[in-house]
């Protein structure tokens, strides 16, 4: 097969360049550099290579041949990969029933009418695009090779196409005593609009020491534009899918009781709400600012449950308050304390339950979405929000994208393919390959000897 020695001439010259390189004494990075080169170039003729011999296969097939006829031959086609610019040519071909025009060769690796960017790089700048700017990502994505070149409207355009794989659930359900479930929001900038939340609700096992501190196996999700209720649907089919409801004894719902968040209750019955204790200090901080004397009295009410008390206090502060807008602070809190007084009574009587969710939405969500000043489409934020969630819950941004890239059908080899190319193999990695090299016909040196042990398998 032309393909199988065309391969083989390809890797045989890669190999003498790269000794070449070697054997001129160059410095260990300019090596990388070379290597890096020379392997790009050596995958983008590769895979050209391999694209002209499917067409040939395709144009040869029977099945072809009676279901399509050739319109032009020759189309050039030029896609950027991650080993650089891809150019090869194919045939145009009409369907005899429909009238349909296609290029069956595209169709069959996946390359869709003006796609100009391939599937395995878009899935790169999206991965990249998690941690980093859009020009950023530009930036990494050519830092070792200047011809990917890419726009930060095509990385743009890869988070939008971005989709969560759909989660299968595991084999067995765990049991469990206690789960542990956080929510809280991020406050992003939409174009054209006021604003948005982002929201985050993690569900966890509780907090391990070992061997740093850690949630057990946290699961996280987020959403920009799901209402309340379908959002809590997701997090109810997921502990449902993942977890024996039977063994589970108590299941603590942390936040700082926002309404989206109450809505929870009514999702997952016998839910026991925990006021995070993060926004009632902050609560009570803004609203004793004036007569800090008061604080710790608040406190002292607060474990001891006593709530009328508590009220007493900060009746006592919004007497002491001096102008308008400190009076609304106060009256916020007293609110506040209020609506949420069995979250608070929860905090005393379950003091094993604490809540990160401000730390983690800090992390996951506000790191790339709201940390520096940028305003999002409300695709785009949804979709940048997913890919945080994807990588907080350790999973790869790639494989989901590629996921959701389609299945493409297996590239089927001959057995006449299979077996030249384990000639190939053999030839490549014997012995008998090491007298096609021109610097092992030279005399001794070095390098020579070097690399005569690394193909003979003995320790330099």
């Amino acid at each position: 097969m032309d393909i199988v020695r065309l391969v083989e001439k390809k890797i045989l010259l890669v190999a003498e360049k790269i000794i070449a390189v070697l054997g001129e004494g160059t410095s260990y990075t300019n090596f990388e550099m070379e290597l890096k080169k020379e392997l790009d170039g050596l995958g983008c003729e590769i895979l050209g290579t391999v694209l002209e011999a499917l067409e040939e296969k395709t144009f040869g097939s029977e099945d072809r041949k009676r279901d399509w006829t050739v319109v032009r031959k020759g189309d050039p086609k030029q896609i950027l990969t991650p080993f650089g610019p891809l150019l090869f040519k194919r045939r145009y071909y009409r369907n005899r029933l429909s009238g349909k025009h296609a290029y069956l060769v595209d169709q069959k690796v996946g390359i869709t009418p003006h796609m100009h960017v391939g599937v395995n790089l878009k899935a790169s700048l999206t991965e990249t695009s998690g941690e980093n700017s859009y020009e950023v990502t530009t930036q990494q994505i050519s830092r070792y090779n200047p011809e990917l070149k890419i726009s930060k409207q095509t990385v743009g355009n890869c988070v939008k196409e971005f989709r969560v794989r759909a989660d299968l659930g595991p084999k067995k359900k765990k049991s469990v005593g206690e789960l542990f479930i956080e929510a809280d929001e991020d406050h992003i900038k939409i174009r054209g609009r006021k604003g948005a939340q982002a929201r985050l609700i993690y569900v966890h096992e509780g907090v391990s020491m070992h061997p740093r501190r850690h949630l057990k196996n946290a699961r996280y999700f987020t959403t920009v534009k799901k209402t309340p209720e379908a959002f809590w649907l997701e997090v109810c089919d997921y502990i449902a899918t993942h977890y024996d409801l039977s063994s589970i004894s108590s299941i603590y719902l942390s936040g700082d009781g926002a309404k989206w968040i109450q809505v929870g209750r009514e999702y997952i019955p016998g839910a026991i709400f925990v006021l995070d204790k993060f926004h009632l200090s902050k609560y009570i901080l803004r609203a004793t600012a004036h007569a800090p004397a008061l604080k710790a009295s608040i406190y002292q009410a607060i474990y001891r449950l006593d709530k009328p008390a508590v009220l007493a206090r900060f009746n006592e502060a919004l007497a002491l308050a001096d102008n308008p807008a400190r009076k609304k602070r106060i009256q916020d809190t007293i609110r506040y304390i209020k609506n949420n007084w069995d979250g608070i009574e929860s905090q005393v009587k379950y003091p094993h339950v604490s809540c990160s969710a401000e730390g983690h939405v800090s992390h996951v969500l506000s790191a790339r979405l709201s940390s520096r000043p940028m305003a999002w489409s409300l695709k785009g934020a949804s979709n940048m929000a997913s890919i945080r969630a994807v990588k907080a819950n350790g999973e790869r941004v790639r494989e989901h994208y590629m996921a959701s890239s389609g299945a493409l059908p297996a590239l089927e080899l001959s057995q006449e393919v299979k077996r030249e190319l384990i000639k190939v193999k053999r030839k490549l990695l014997g012995k008998e390959n090491v007298n096609n090299i021109p610097l092992f016909n030279g005399g001794h040196n070095l390098t020579r000897n070097a690399l005569k042990g690394l193909m003979e398998q003995r320790v330099i």
